[in-house]
This record gives structure tokens, C-alpha cells and sequence, in this order.
């Protein structure tokens, strides 16, 4: 049985969530020809400072429009200036 665990930064809603596991669970049965009822996908959330890139710990998760990351591309925004 595929196990996929996934660590997030918190801030998703149940809708992209459900989205995120349906999408890994297709490509794992497209890939591996696994049937997606033995596929199980696990999420972990937490808070955005449990994170760390280039050196900067991460904001929290905040969806944009098209499901960009506000927080982050804010964060990448101050960096620049």
C-alpha cells in the first residue's frame, strides 16, 4: 500500500487540501499502477515558522486568487526591496 505523507504550512482550506490528496493519489496510481483505494496520503500542517528557506523562516499560508501564496510571495517581496 502507498503511504504519502505530505508537511504543509497551515492556512489551506478543506477544498484545496482534498484537492492536494486527490491529485497526489492519481499520479501515484498513473506511476505505480497502485489502485487508489490502497492509497493513503497523509497531510501535516504547521505554522509557517516551523519552515525555513534560503535562510527565512516561512509566514503561514495565504491563499491568493489562483491559489498562490500571498504570505510568500509578500515575504520574497520584502526581501527584494
Amino acid at each position: 500500500m502507498p503511504f504519502i505523507q505530505c508537511d504543509i504550512r497551515r492556512g489551506r482550506t478543506t477544498a484545496q487540501r482534498k484537492d492536494l490528496c486527490e491529485r497526489i493519489t492519481n499520479a501515484v496510481n498513473r506511476i505505480t499502477g497502485a489502485p487508489t483505494s490502497s492509497i493513503l496520503v497523509l497531510i501535516r500542517e504547521h505554522a509557517g515558522d516551523y519552515f525555513m528557506e534560503g535562510g527565512e523562516l516561512l509566514p503561514d499560508y495565504v491563499a491568493g486568487p489562483n491559489g498562490e501564496d500571498l504570505a510568500g510571495l509578500a515575504a520574497l517581496n520584502c526581501k527584494s526591496s
